[in-house]
């Protein structure tokens, strides 16, 4: 088996920090668990997906608060962004529903846990229940934002992204999961959307996580306690394994030659997840 040596790197080749070789057992634990990794990180792609949807949405609108005049059609964009959201969360819940029911369609028991999950998932968070609601409103009936409003003073400036309860009953029935009714009102669309998103990462992915890759917890484990081993000596720096590290002098030149290659630092980030505390 190929010697790998634990380094930290800063993202310049000239300044890597070697800390030691890899004991026998950390190469073989490493070896079966970047590929259970890779397996994993493919499989749930989605959540990666669906965060980098999220940031756009919260760049956009977070850009609004900046001074001076606004160009192009801020509602277009948020709308756009708002369906695109709701698009990757609707495709977390349906594939990985799909896929766990295919793979426990003999086993009533976990078949009944997804159930419950979801049950309480929805119950638990009025928001989560009105976005997947919204979602089908979205690709059915209308956009999913209705007031866009930005207002900047002398001192100040105040935007609000918004949905009415009332326009939303009048064009749309099926409000099925969050029994949505005009006392609802005015509906904040930022910190509702927030919510949801963080409730997908810790919670629907946290499920599935466990439930088709249980093995992630020892491998998040494992790199997390030598990704703390390299940050104790540079604490900025990201984990690799070195494969070779070479400096050689050529006439006034210093040229450098490094090959690594990159273990998760943190698995369950790099997978899209929150991981449970």
């Amino acid at each position: 088996m190929k010697q790998l040596t634990l380094a930290g790197w800063d993202g310049r080749l000239n300044n890597v920090l070697e800390i030691r070789p890899l004991s026998e057992e950390e190469l073989q634990r490493d070896q079966s668990f970047r590929r259970t990794f890779s397996e994993a990180r493919g499989r749930l792609m989605l959540f990666q997906i669906l965060e980098l949807n999220y940031k756009e949405w919260t760049t956009y609108h977070t850009a609004m608060l900046t001074p001076g005049k606004r160009e192009g059609n801020d509602q277009l964009a948020l709308d756009r962004l708002l369906f695109n959201f709701l698009a990757s969360a609707y495709a977390v819940t349906e594939q990985f529903r799909v896929s766990y029911k295919r793979r426990f369609r003999r086993n009533a028991a976990k078949l009944k846990e997804y159930e419950d999950f979801i049950s309480n998932f929805y119950a638990n968070s009025w928001s989560c229940a009105f976005f997947a609601d919204l979602r089908d409103y979205a690709q059915h009936c209308g956009l999913p934002t209705e007031g866009v409003h930005r207002h900047e003073s002398r001192h100040r400036i105040e935007i609000s992204i918004t949905q009415e309860s009332a326009t939303l009953l009048r064009n749309y029935k099926r409000w099925t999961r969050s029994k949505l009714t005009q006392k609802h009102g005015t509906l904040d669309l930022i910190d509702m959307t927030q919510e949801y998103y963080h409730r997908l990462r810790r919670y629907y992915g946290q499920f599935v996580a466990k439930a088709f890759y249980p093995e992630l917890e020892s491998i998040d484990n494992f790199y997390g306690q030598l990704t703390e081993e390299v940050r104790a000596q540079r604490p900025a720096a990201r984990m690799v394994f070195l494969t070779e590290n070479l400096k050689r002098k050529e006439g006034s030149r210093i040229n450098y030659k490094v090959t690594f290659v990159q273990p998760p630092n943190s698995v369950f980030e790099e997978l899209g997840i929150t991981k449970e505390t």
